[in-house]
């Protein structure tokens, strides 16, 4: 499909509904099973998403020309969001991500049961949503065609599907289409800039999990990597302070309106504490060499924060990390695709699907049950993420920690730069 003639997301978000929200991937896997054993139907699914090609008893799907033209404009904005990184060749992977997982299953000897078909090919889907979700400004309309994603993502983990549960929203697909290494530095700057373009409450709900997912990413690697130098963090990671940045600064702001419910509120908050805690002097002093390029908006989030200080100190205190509460800023990781991997892989080893999304371990509300869970979830990514040799990075580390101490020491000094700041 050229150019000129590339379908609006409008067109595409149509018609992935009609695949979504009825008995299409029951379909799916019924062709994939028939007359096969689980194993067979597994080699079948992955020529599928391969090629971007699916069969039903009734009908083909042919989904190749609309994916290979979102992929073909995304890639020219710098973003690879269908292959993986591979860090050690230093290139883009060939095979599409959803197929590296199908690979896994089937060299990690996972016992293949229609429920293990069922997630992988809702993993395949999901990635496509987030496809999707960056081409929400090709059309007229990024705040309504955002929206469309978000209810193309509640049908995909809903009863028509496998139930697995990825992300919370489509804002959150955007994070993740986006938020491992890309070459392209300056891709993202153009991103914050479209998403500065999005309605106030989309521009919180991204800036919710850009906020955690580059505090966790960034919290990990000064633990790690940088062993609490913050300038070889900052120095290491350029791209990502202007994001950070971004969605501080939106948070922030959406914190002074004091609108929402209490609930909101406590997202918000921890919004905040998951992106200060990372490197609060980045926001509260002067701006390190990172975000130089956009001084004016960094004086004027550190402003914002400096009016609103006495209440974001009273409310941050009311948050401080503890050994018995579930605490999101100890949550960690390298890459948030890590724990999405590690959710998926986790489901397939239980033969059952996950059902809380990521999100969820980005916040605390609900009840003293709903946080054991968060708790549980967190824990059980660690131990995947330890289980084995080749799961650890080149420095013998876990790419997904709970670490409540890590969060205490980062709480403290991001509290003390709020009371110095002046």
């Amino acid at each position: 499909m050229s150019g000129d003639r590339a379908a609006p997301p409008e067109v595409v978000l149509r018609r992935l509904q009609r695949l979504l929200e009825g008995r299409t991937r029951t379909e799916i896997l019924d062709h994939a099973l028939q007359g096969m054993g689980a194993r067979a139907a597994l080699d079948r699914l992955r020529e599928s998403m391969a090629r971007h090609r699916f069969q039903t008893p009734e009908r083909s799907i042919d989904l190749a020309d609309e994916v290979a033209d979102l992929d073909r404009r995304t890639q020219e904005e710098g973003f690879h969001v269908l292959q993986a990184w591979a860090f050690r060749e230093q290139r883009f992977t060939e095979d599409n991500i959803a197929v590296l997982m199908v690979d896994f299953a089937r060299n990690q000897s996972i016992e293949i049961t229609r429920t293990t078909l069922s997630i992988l090919l809702d993993h395949y889907f999901l990635h496509l949503l987030a496809l999707l979700a960056m081409r929400i400004w090709d059309g007229g309309d990024p705040d309504g065609s955002l929206d469309g994603v978000g209810e193309l993502l509640e049908h995909l983990q809903g009863e028509a599907g496998s139930g697995h549960q990825f992300v919370a929203d489509a804002e959150t697909l955007l994070v993740l289409a986006v938020s491992y290494f890309h070459p392209e530095e300056a891709a993202y700057d153009r991103l914050i800039e479209r998403v500065r373009t999005l309605s106030p409450d989309h521009r919180t709900a991204f800036a919710l999990p850009s906020a955690a997912a580059l505090g966790s990413h960034l919290r990990w690697g000064l633990g790690v990597m940088y062993r609490w130098d913050i300038q070889r963090m900052r120095d290491d990671n350029v791209g990502d302070y202007p994001w950070l940045l971004f969605s501080v600064d939106t948070l922030v702001q959406a914190f002074a309106a004091g609108e929402g419910a209490q609930a909101h509120r406590s997202r918000v908050v921890h919004g905040i504490l998951n992106g200060l805690t990372s490197d609060p002097w980045a926001f509260l002093g002067s701006p390190p060499e990172a975000l130089t390029s956009v001084a004016e908006d960094h004086a004027a989030c550190r402003a914002r924060i400096l009016e609103h200080r006495e209440a974001l100190m009273e409310a941050v205190r009311a948050h401080r990390p503890s050994r018995d509460d579930y605490a999101p800023s100890a949550f960690l990781f390298n890459f948030p695709n890590n724990t999405l991997v590690a959710g998926v892989t986790v489901a397939l080893l239980e033969d059952r699907p996950q059902r809380l999304p990521m999100n969820a371990l980005f916040e605390v509300g609900g009840d003293e049950e709903a946080d054991a869970q968060r708790r549980e979830l967190a824990l059980r990514l660690m131990e995947y993420a330890g289980s084995s040799q080749d799961r650890l990075d080149a420095h013998g580390a876990r790419l997904i920690m709970y670490a409540p101490r890590v969060a205490t020491r980062c709480f403290n000094l991001a509290l003390g730069a709020l009371k110095k700041v002046g």
